[in-house]
């Protein structure tokens, strides 16, 4: 489990592929690698994958050909930054949502506009289906960073980006037409679940 607060921004130094699935080996500063043991789980965009061959600032993940298919992970290449966060402890406080690290589908960034100090971005969903759980003032996870609706329409919606979000994270790397791993707040799919086995 994740919180969806970004703990580091890293590198992709190498993509190999192996039949389909790929490595991916990723930089970080040398302080963070050295926090991380091998067999442990990290969000990079969102998505839950785990860490192994850590040396003095790199470290590997695999990416099955399932995350593939429901990621953006495709567009994964040398240089391309991701956003890093470390599963979520005992002792951590929540100051996000609970995020699980499984991506829902994929959305393209529409519109992104100056909002005082902050930016107003618009998001359009790949999949509509997912559109129901979207709701104003709920919770969405954007590439892993844990974000609150600001309004939502059919099938797209806007989150407004903090100075410090914006900063610490790739959504400052955003453009036009960026795809963007979503994970809608699995609170919406359980409350569901059991709604339609009361019936």
């Amino acid at each position: 489990m994740f919180t969806g607060l970004i703990k580091k921004i890293g590198i992709v130094q190498e993509i190999n592929s192996h039949h389909g699935d790929i490595q991916a080996v990723l930089h970080a500063d040398k302080e963070f690698v050295s926090t991380l043991t091998e067999g442990e789980s990290l969000s990079i965009n969102g998505v839950c994958l785990t860490v192994y061959n850590t040396k003095d600032s790199s470290f590997c993940v695999d990416i099955s050909n399932e995350t593939l298919d429901v990621t953006n992970l495709t567009q994964l290449c040398s240089g391309y930054e991701v956003n890093i966060e470390t599963s979520l402890t005992l002792n951590d406080k929540i100051d996000g949502h609970l995020v699980s690290g499984h991506v829902d589908c994929i959305a393209e960034i529409i519109d992104i506009k100056p909002d005082s100090r902050s930016y107003r971005i618009g998001i359009k969903l790949e999949n509509n289906y997912y559109s129901k759980y979207i709701i104003k003032k709920g919770s969405i996870c954007i590439d892993g960073v844990s974000l609150t609706v600001n309004n939502e329409k059919k099938d797209y919606f806007y989150v407004n980006i903090i100075p410090h979000t914006w900063n610490n994270t790739i959504i400052k790397n955003y453009k036009i037409g960026t795809v963007v791993n979503i994970e809608i707040d699995k609170i919406a799919l359980y409350v569901e679940k059991l709604m339609t086995n009361n019936k």
